[in-house]
């Protein structure tokens, strides 16, 4: 009932809702709807009420909540779903969960992860309510080897989202880092089920480092946060700058239209231009990272002078004496 409410407020927030205009509307008594009203201000609701005039939505919550989340559905037409979890493993296993239940597309926020996962393995550290830690669920009419693309097209949208925010220089380490004076505040990693011509679903699970002060010995050197950074915002701020920027970029990709997408990489690349380590299944070598084409591989020059086109699903991207 509560959803009800607030939907119903959210519809009109400039006019006042009477108590007896919204029991009329959702069948329950007056005094059942001051109570959830009275419930709803107790979760952060900024809720105006007027003798004679009725209710007014002022301000929503600045926290992550199912609520909150849900709220940003009627917005885009790629989430038709949306699933809060305090805490869950991953938002990726999650979203593998929900592909296996239904068709649709959606979208999957936690407060933490509890087995936070990276790319080729790796575990990603998601502190409780210290980050946005979230997936989406896509199923883009693409051929699959197009998947790669929406990697690079997150990592923009994302990029985009956090320089408005903060103002902080937002590096892209390609294909799916986003990094701040030389450490990682971001990840992004993309998981396919498809087969020969066909996609079945695309998850695009991100990783934003937001308020963590403290960080595992191991990535003390690689990761920060926008805390540590100097900048103060809040995971429902940067979840819905970035849904607003991807849904401009995501179009973009769905359509093939990758040209502007892959200029901003390139803009704003700490990896163009540098000596970097290629690694493939155990296997290290260095070369030159020169260019990034429009199918969004990265075009380098090995220790024999000769171009080659590295995938970003086939390899890790190092710099030669540290993260980048």
């Amino acid at each position: 009932m509560k959803n009800k409410i607030i939907n119903l407020l959210r519809e009109h927030p400039e006019m006042y809702h009477s108590g007896e205009s919204i029991s009329t509307t959702l069948g329950v008594s007056r005094t059942a709807i001051w109570k959830h009203i009275k419930a709803l201000k107790l979760e952060g609701y900024a809720i105006e009420s007027v003798t004679n005039r009725g209710y007014r939505l002022l301000e929503e919550p600045r926290i992550l909540n199912q609520r909150n989340v849900e709220s940003l559905q009627q917005a885009y037409d790629f989430i038709e779903f949306t699933l809060y979890l305090e805490s869950v493993d991953s938002t990726n296993y999650e979203a593998k969960r929900q592909a296996l239940n239904h068709s649709k597309q959606g979208l999957i926020v936690a407060g933490e992860q509890t087995n936070g996962k990276g790319r080729l393995g790796r575990t990603w550290a998601s502190q409780a309510n210290a980050g946005l830690w979230t997936s989406l669920l896509l199923r883009p009419n693409i051929e699959p080897e197009s998947a790669s693309k929406v990697t690079l097209t997150a990592a923009t949208a994302m990029a985009e989202a956090l320089t408005a925010l903060t103002g902080l220089e937002i590096g892209i380490k390609w294909p799916n880092d986003l990094v701040v004076n030389g450490k990682k505040v971001c990840g992004i990693l993309t998981e396919m089920s498809a087969e020969l011509n066909h996609v079945h679903y695309i998850i695009l699970g991100t990783g934003v480092n937001i308020s963590q002060i403290d960080f595992p010995e191991d990535l003390k050197n690689k990761a920060t946060s926008l805390k540590l950074e100097g900048a103060n915002v809040l995971a429902i701020e940067v979840l819905k700058m970035f849904l607003d920027r991807f849904s401009h970029y995501y179009h973009l990709f769905v359509e093939g239209e990758m040209a502007e997408i892959i200029a901003h990489h390139k803009k704003h690349s700490v990896t163009l231009g540098k000596e970097v380590i290629i690694e493939t299944l155990g296997e290290k070598r260095q070369a030159l990272a020169l260019d990034i084409d429009l199918n969004g591989n990265l075009i380098i020059e090995n220790r024999q002078k000769e171009k080659e086109t590295v995938f970003s699903g086939e390899v890790s991207v190092r710099g030669i004496n540290g993260y980048i």
